[in-house]
């Protein structure tokens, strides 16, 4: 689906234009231990452009005793033989905040190493006229430390990397626009399955599928 710019949007916002606008869907949290099931969670988001040509990230996510959807972009869709035949676990469908965060995400230079006039004189929608630039968000919630998140925004797919204490990266974000719809997947450092002990690995935390509202 193509993204209409908005003749009022600041320039610096164009790499982030298919993200802005008011979403709403569901997805999955993953649970703590592969031996119970993940938990349903509903997200509405909403991206806004500003004048200082920032973006502000509203998101608030809510638990639901639910049974967690399975759509095919979701990260923990691990369903074995015969588990479709299982009986569902009973829920009350209660909803409880998970977290609410706020955000403000900026638009830096272009990666190096690209033709920015080859990129411009590309067909529009082609690969060819993606270019690269670095990305930046800051994002707080209630009762944590303000995080600060960097990575790149490609076209209509972005990714953002927490670094850890230790040098390495904490957590990641990968959100994507694929068909109108907005993917989203955020990982978090933790110990790796079957892994040696003390060996660590970026595991799902929450996987979302939204729609435009």
């Amino acid at each position: 689906m193509p993204i209409t710019l908005d003749p009022s949007l600041p320039r610096s916002l164009y790499p982030l234009a298919w993200l802005i606008g008011e979403w709403e869907g569901s997805g999955a949290l993953a649970a703590p231990s592969p031996d119970t099931p993940d938990v349903r969670v509903e997200q509405r988001l909403v991206c806004t452009a500003q004048e200082d040509g920032t973006l502000a990230w509203r998101s608030t996510i809510h638990r639901v005793d639910a049974p967690a959807p399975l759509p095919p972009t979701s990260a923990f869709a691990r369903a074995e033989d015969g588990d479709d035949d299982a009986p569902a676990a009973p829920s009350t469908g209660e909803r409880s905040l998970l977290h609410r965060e706020d955000g403000v995400w900026t638009v830096g230079d272009l990666l190096p190493g690209q033709d920015r006039a080859a990129a411009e004189a590309a067909r529009p929608g082609s690969p060819e006229g993606q270019l690269s630039h670095h990305l930046e968000a800051r994002f707080e919630r209630r009762g944590e430390a303000a995080e600060t998140w960097r990575g790149e925004v490609r076209g209509p797919r972005l990714q953002l990397a927490l670094p850890g204490a230790d040098g390495e990266v904490a957590a990641t974000r990968m959100v994507g626009y694929i068909s109108g719809r907005l993917m989203w997947l955020w990982e978090q450092r933790g110990p790796a399955p079957e892994g040696a002990p003390g060996e660590t690995a970026l595991l799902p935390h929450l996987s979302l599928e939204l729609h435009r509202v």
